[in-house]
């Protein structure tokens, strides 16, 4: 892999000298722009690559889908534990990357990071949400509680982003195995005296495909009658399993 970066990095190197691309110009590109889940699907990495602009910091990120989210504590009640109270956000990027010549917070002042969603230590910042109990002083601690489950879950993860004679930026980012299908918009921006300055934005489409992509969008558009399937599938495994167990 790190060989394919470096002959990545001359070939774009000799593409822009041939083509004159200008240095101020807001140019990056994809190494894929497709990812297809299948069965056997273990993850994938994106390379994402382009022009630098004059005394300018680059910030990338990716995003999406938006999606209703949970977080939950367990409390003990008569000797069992049970979810009791629990926060649910709205309009949640499900998956987060982001990636920056510098510090974000070095480079943006609060309320831009906050507005345009680009610190996911951030993210809870200006989002609705609904919960079944009352905070105490708390609230901070489950934003940041949830932030770090995402992390963990590798959902909302920081990359490295390299640069070459200060011309050429590159990073690159891995969905993780468990990535939902759907659409991801990858912004780049360019920002000089904490003010972006100008952006740009692509996609990447997630999708599933073969058997497992007719199973997901039946459970996804008939959620009761995949239901009753399942029900019965698991009754007639374990009849199944019972008569086997009994011959055996």
């Amino acid at each position: 892999m790190r060989v394919l970066h470096k002959y990545l990095i001359v070939i774009l190197s000799s593409v822009f000298i041939f083509l004159g691309v200008n240095a101020e110009e807001v140019y990056f590109d994809l190494s894929e722009d497709n990812i297809e889940i299948k069965t056997d699907f273990d993850g994938k990495e994106v390379i994402i690559f382009g022009l630098l602009q004059n005394d300018h910091d680059t910030l990338l990120t990716i995003k999406g889908p938006l999606s209703k989210m949970k977080i939950q504590k367990k409390e003990r009640y008569f000797g069992v534990w049970i979810n009791n109270k629990q926060i649910t956000y709205s309009k949640i990027p499900t998956l987060f990357f982001l990636s920056s010549t510098n510090m974000i917070d070095d480079i943006l002042p609060n309320s831009i990071q906050i507005n345009d969603d680009l610190n996911f230590d951030k993210i809870l910042n200006n989002k609705t949400f609904d919960q079944n109990f009352i905070f105490e002083n708390d609230q901070e601690i489950w934003n940041e509680n949830f932030v770090r489950i995402k992390k963990k879950q590798l959902f909302y993860k920081e990359f490295e982003m390299k640069t070459f004679k200060d011309k050429l930026f590159q990073t690159s980012v891995f969905f993780p195995p468990n990535t939902i299908p759907g659409v991801y918009y990858v912004d780049i921006y360019y920002i000089k005296h904490k003010t972006i300055m100008n952006k740009d934005q692509k996609k990447i489409v997630v999708r599933k495909t073969g058997i497992g992509s007719d199973i997901y969008e039946f459970a996804r558009n008939r959620a009761a009658t995949y239901g009753v399937f399942v029900i019965i599938f698991s009754i007639l495994s374990g009849l199944i399993a019972a008569t086997l167990f009994r011959r055996g």
